[in-house]
């Protein structure tokens, strides 16, 4: 696995994450993570679709076009996008892991991307 699919795997699953139920509106990191990510994404790569994730987290396409976004853009080598992508996937891999599967990935894979990424 390479940085820019690690990245996306991070935000893929935390995007599925953010459709989880949440009744009692309990503040969850790994949401909160993943928005930072997002809107640091989007002031300082304006050309990346950071969003694009937030209604089809499992598409592959989807998936593709953030890729290729990171990196044309470059974001997948910066310093501040990596750290944030390893912290969504430990996160999600601790609070929400299941997350993964609903991208179509294992689990165990969040934690593989959070050591690439970094």
């Amino acid at each position: 696995m390479n940085p820019a699919d690690a990245i996306v795997l991070a935000m893929a699953a935390a995007a599925a994450a953010r459709f989880r139920p949440n009744a009692f509106y309990q503040e969850r990191p790994e949401e909160q993570t993943y928005l930072a990510l997002r809107r640091y994404l989007a002031e300082r790569f304006p050309s990346v679709p950071a969003d694009i994730l937030d209604i089809g987290p499992g598409s592959t396409e989807r998936q593709a076009a953030l890729k290729d976004a990171l990196q044309q853009s470059g974001a997948a080598d910066d310093p501040l996008v990596r750290q944030g992508a390893a912290h969504v996937a430990r996160l999600v891999a601790g609070n929400n892991p299941s997350s993964a599967t609903a991208v179509f990935s294992r689990p165990d894979a969040l934690i593989e991307a959070a050591e690439v990424i970094v």
